[in-house]
Formats: C-alpha cells, structure tokens, sequence
C-alpha cells in the first residue's frame, strides 16, 4: 500500500495488528512497520503464519457450514482484522 493513499491520521510508522495478520495472509495493505514487527513475530514463533492462514480457511469453512447447512443468513462480523 502507498502511504500516500493514507488518510492523514493513521500513523503508518506503527504496526498495527490488522495489518501485521494481513501481510501474514499475504495481503496488500500493509506497511514497512508491519512487515518488520511480523518477521519478528516469524522469528520468535515460526508457525505464525501457518496458524493464520489456518484460521483464515477455518473462518470460511464455518461460514459456509452456517450458511449452507445451518440456513444461517445474516452474520456480524466484529473485529480488525
């Protein structure tokens, strides 16, 4: 992501954890500082990535559980990430 594209108030020089789980599932709209604090994360713990990838593909199974054998039709998705 540019920073230039960036809203005025958001400080792009800090890592944000939305962001950080973004790079990990290989997505665009992350930063530098983000990218830098998640290869730490790397580091310290290895499986990182794997385990958010892995929670990713979970999220999309449990939906499509809900709502193609559960008839569940309305969600609400709260977080950040």
């Amino acid at each position: 992501m540019d920073n230039g594209d960036v809203p005025p108030e958001i400080d792009t020089s800090k890592p944000h954890s939305a962001r950080i789980y973004d790079y990990y599932l290989g997505g665009k709209d992350n930063f530098a500082a983000d990218r830098e604090t998640a290869v730490k994360a790397m580091k310290a713990w290895p499986p990182i990535r794997m385990a958010a990838r892995e929670n990713r593909a979970f999220l999309g199974r449990a939906v499509r559980y809900l709502a193609e054998e559960a008839g569940i039709t309305q969600f609400l998705d709260l977080g950040s990430g």
